[in-house]
């Protein structure tokens, strides 16, 4: 019984952090391929800010004709 308890709380958890770290690489990958000459300067503080600005712009619909 106490596996499955375990198993309930912590799935959700595992599962949004390699969603969270999934999107962190594709960000930064895409960052890096649009920008090769400023790769070395791509930091995680870039790839948040620009995480926040899509989530921003996804929050007022932006997306919905794309």
């Amino acid at each position: 019984m106490a596996v499955y308890l375990l198993s309930k709380a912590a799935d959700p958890i595992f599962a949004l952090t390699m969603g969270i770290a999934a999107a962190f690489s594709r960000i930064r990958r895409e960052q890096v391929e649009k920008h090769p000459e400023r790769a070395s300067e791509i930091g995680y503080g870039t790839v948040v800010q620009l995480g926040q600005r899509r989530i921003q712009r996804w929050w007022r619909g932006d997306f919905q004709n794309v």
